[in-house]
């Protein structure tokens, strides 16, 4: 426990080395606010009185090692000292309401206004917790521009925010809407679908999907995830395709025979770029930046491997009974199938791929047409290459450069910076009102200490909105030459960057941003529990005892 009398000592020391570093013509003032401190009540009251003595020594031995000759002159009374501390907090107040000006007259920037909210984005999760928990499901900003699509019964716009609802019932419901006001838009279906495989729309959706769009595999993809969900929640998972329903048999039939695979995001992309412009929205949250084979249902990939492996357990079969044109097809639709999902296809099947070129290329040479069977051989190796080409790619995806990892940090400790800034100047305005009991500001003098915290926040704020403008730019021009001419050349590093920003510092390592929600505020639980403990003993150490009778 700190002893009582701590707060004086350290009081004591404070004034007597300001007075040992300040020039010699003011280690009277100095010995006069050392001798005034013994009959200052309080320990911590006389702290604080050190604190604004020292300061004002300290601002004076700064000035006299940079200006020589403005001590030589001799200051005998406490009073001179005073005159001279009016110019200087004159200046100082100047400099500061200067530095004030400057870093709001960045919020008359868009860029600037764009950069600073995606530096609160950090705190979103922490702030919302109901929304990572996921029983809140309406945003503001999308439910205003829901009500502007109705009324002006914009199928875009629907589409726009059925894509980003949070609610599946609502986002099926602008979905339909959409489409029956646009036709046109029947893609939407899919894309929706993928992010609520469990919506009870789906079966109803797919019949439209494949009649609009009937060479896509993405429709019975949809189908069969659907199919595994419900069997997951009834616990009833096939351990082999044979045990699949036909139903899902069919769909990945149908899948692996069809001659396309679109996830539609290119389409969303440019449906993206239009409402943008039409609304005037400038929130680069909003932006749809996947590409590839994003935008599939999450069973995809194992529902092609498995059935890609029936099919080269069945081409196996079938040579085994010396049936090799048969045995042919299987391995050949296995391959096709690869080629229809690429680069996907590297990712979902690149091992039953591998195989199916490996019986093609045997099948070939059995049959002594060696040129196919190089053919095979050739494609086999380019699409093992493809793979590790479309990994590597779908890291830096993932990953993002340093760049942006660097700039997203940059950006979070900017606009962080700029609210304890503000923060500090606020709490030292209100300081001065306080103390002064007006708000004429001719009345209100400032201590040394108030002044440097103040000049030190200022200049904070004007440096840090800075830095902060410099650090978001490339990332704003990359979202406007986007919406403004198509260009999506550099869309995947503004998502990298973006997923960075909405980290809160330090919580890059911690898995699932409700581990970040649950450890701030169990660390906030623990310092109000502190802060309380803390109040609770020095209640009693302070409390008046009763004199013993």
């Amino acid at each position: 426990m700190i002893p009582a009398a701590f707060p004086r000592s350290v009081a004591i020391a404070l004034l007597r080395f300001a007075i040992w570093i300040a020039p010699h013509d003011s280690h009277d003032w100095g010995h006069a606010m050392l001798n005034e401190l013994n009959h200052v009540e309080g320990n911590w009251s006389a702290l604080i009185w050190s604190l604004g003595g020292a300061g004002v020594l300290a601002k004076h031995a700064v000035l006299a090692f940079i200006f020589p000759g403005t001590h030589r002159r001799t200051v005998t009374t406490a009073s001179e000292l005073f005159d001279k501390e009016g110019p200087m907090r004159k200046t100082t107040v100047a400099a500061i309401c200067a530095c004030v000006v400057a870093s709001l007259l960045f919020f008359l920037l868009p860029v600037f206004r764009q950069a600073f909210r995606v530096s609160l984005a950090q705190w979103h999760d922490v702030l919302h917790v109901g929304l990572t928990l996921g029983y809140l499901d309406s945003d503001p900003e999308l439910d205003a521009l829901t009500k502007k699509a109705e009324q002006n019964h914009d199928a875009e716009a629907l589409a726009f925010v059925a894509v980003r609802a949070r609610n599946q019932a609502e986002s099926a419901r602008l979905a339909d809407e959409a489409v029956h006001l646009d036709p046109k838009l029947t893609w939407i279906y899919a894309v929706v679908a993928v992010s609520w495989p469990s919506l009870p729309e789906i079966d109803r959706w797919v019949l439209a999907l494949e009649a609009w769009d009937p060479q896509n595999a993405l429709p019975h993809f949809i189908v069969a995830e659907k199919i595994d969900i419900d069997q997951v929640i009834r616990e009833k998972i096939p351990h082999h395709v044979d045990e699949q329903p036909a139903s899902w048999q069919n769909a990945m039939a149908a899948a692996f025979q069809s001659s396309k695979l679109d996830n539609y995001l290119g389409r969303l992309k440019d449906l993206d770029r239009r409402v943008f412009l039409r609304y005037h929205l400038d929130d680069p949250f909003q932006v749809s930046g996947e590409d590839g084979w994003y935008g599939l249902p999450t069973y995809a990939s194992a529902d092609s491997s498995s059935y890609a492996k029936s099919l080269l357990e069945s081409g196996q079969t079938l040579e085994v009974r010396n049936d090799r044109k048969g045995a042919f097809e299987k391995y050949l639709a296995v391959a096709r199938f690869g080629q229809m999902m690429s680069p996907a296809g590297g990712f979902f099947l690149r091992r039953e791929l591998q195989e199916a070129y490996k019986r093609l290329e045997a099948l070939s040479q059995g049959e002594g047409n060696q040129a196919a069977a190089s053919f095979y051989a050739a494609v086999a190796n380019q699409a093992d290459r493809a793979h590790y080409e479309a990994l590597n790619s779908l890291r830096n995806r993932v990953t993002g450069s340093g760049v942006s990892h660097w700039n997203a940090s940059l950006v979070k400790t900017s606009g962080l910076a700029n609210l304890v800034c503000c923060g500090i100047l606020l709490t030292c305005m209100l300081g001065v009102i306080v103390r002064g009991r007006t708000l004429r500001p001719s009345a209100l003098y400032p201590s040394s200490l108030t002044l440097g915290l103040g000049f030190g926040a200022a200049a904070g704020a004007l440096v840090s909105s800075s830095v902060l403008f410099v650090s978001y730019r490339p990332y704003s021009e990359i979202l406007q030459r986007f919406i403004h001419s198509g260009d999506d050349d550099g869309l995947s590093e503004l998502a990298s960057f973006l997923a960075d920003a909405q980290l809160p510092l330090g919580t890059q390592n911690f898995l699932g941003s409700w581990n970040v929600v649950f450890y701030f505020w169990s660390a906030v639980t623990v310092l109000c529990v502190l802060v309380v403990l803390i109040a609770v003993v020095r209640h009693f150490q302070t409390r008046p005892r009763a004199t013993a009778a």
